[in-house]
């Protein structure tokens, strides 16, 4: 009796998965919004049966949308089962929301590199030199737009901006980990809602100020610095790997520093205006901001301010 009930769950959340697919890829303007719900069945289902049935659920609709889709239907159902099943399968194991939301960002991670490699060899492009010839035609265009119209770069000024667009190409894992992120983020905050309304549960995120890294992550930060400080020469494999790092870390250390705003204003009962500020602040000046976050987020984690903080108020 329980393996059938589990059969046709599986069943039911794979047919709604891949209309969902369906809609995603052939449906014009509702693609976007369906793109986010597409891990929502496979979260589900992890969710009520845990990893092991979910792996299968996720086998089974990867061969079947293959078959009866289009060749881009396994990389999405790959990113949406790796990404879906670990944040269900997280939840099953009644892991904390932050626990969770980095096994579903792993998931996306892994199933955005999956695509990537995926396309590659299915159209035998090479993404990252088409990237590259995609900006230098870019740059030879707006070259000869401004000379068009009268100003003139030179070359020490092209050569700037050229270093500044592939460093942007160099930091493609980076940026990657924080459409990964990103996902992961808003698929475990929707699962969570429905997971609420259909199982009648209580999930939530903790509140923001509670938000904290291990110091584990500052550590990785200051080496990356290191070795882009001393060990190696812009452009190798290492330095780009560091780079990497460094700018990965960071931004999580920037998470850091904007929690411990909210945490201070919190924490001092002052006034909302605060958070506020900082958040207008990396909005609207997104390199000031994240780098005074960073610094904020590096001072709490190294020098444990909550802990003071608490300390001096008891």
């Amino acid at each position: 009796m329980k393996n059938q009930t589990l059969l046709k769950q599986g069943a039911v959340l794979t047919a709604l998965y891949l209309l969902l697919l369906f809609i995603t890829i052939f449906v014009p303007f509702l693609e976007m919004i369906a793109l986010f719900i597409l891990p929502l069945p496979f979260l589900l289902f992890a969710s009520r049966q845990g990893w092991k049935p979910a792996a299968m659920m996720v086998v089974a609709a990867a061969m079947v949308s293959s078959l009866f889709v289009t060749v881009v239907s396994f990389p999405l159902t790959v990113m949406a089962g790796l990404g879906g099943g670990l944040i269900g399968s997280a939840i099953h194991q009644r892991l904390s929301p932050y626990e969770t939301w980095a096994r579903g960002s792993i998931g996306f991670v892994i199933g955005l590199v999956t695509t990537f490699i995926y396309i590659q060899w299915l159209f035998s492009i090479n993404i990252v030199q088409e990237i590259n010839q995609s900006v230098e035609e870019s740059m030879e265009t707006s070259q000869q737009l401004l000379t068009d119209l009268g100003m003139n770069l030179t070359e020490q000024d092209m050569s700037m901006i050229t270093d500044q667009m592939n460093q942007v190409i160099n930091l493609l894992p980076v940026i990657l980990v924080v459409i990964a992120v990103f996902f992961g983020f808003l698929t475990q905050w929707i699962g969570y809602r429905l997971i609420n309304r259909l199982d009648k549960q209580e999930l939530k995120f903790p509140p923001f100020r509670n938000f904290r890294l291990p110091l584990a992550v500052l550590w990785i930060y200051f080496g990356g610095l290191l070795v882009t400080w001393i060990m190696s020469e812009p452009g190798s494999a290492l330095y780009t790997g560091a780079d990497n790092v460094v700018h990965l870390a960071g931004l999580f250390i920037a998470l850091q520093g904007l929690s411990f705003v909210f945490f201070y204003a919190k924490n001092k009962k002052s006034t909302k205006a605060l958070p506020i500020i900082a958040i207008i602040i990396v909005i609207l000046f997104p390199i000031i901001g994240l780098y005074l976050m960073r610094i904020l987020g590096i001072i709490d984690l190294g020098f444990q301010l909550r802990d003071r903080l608490n300390n001096n108020q008891n």
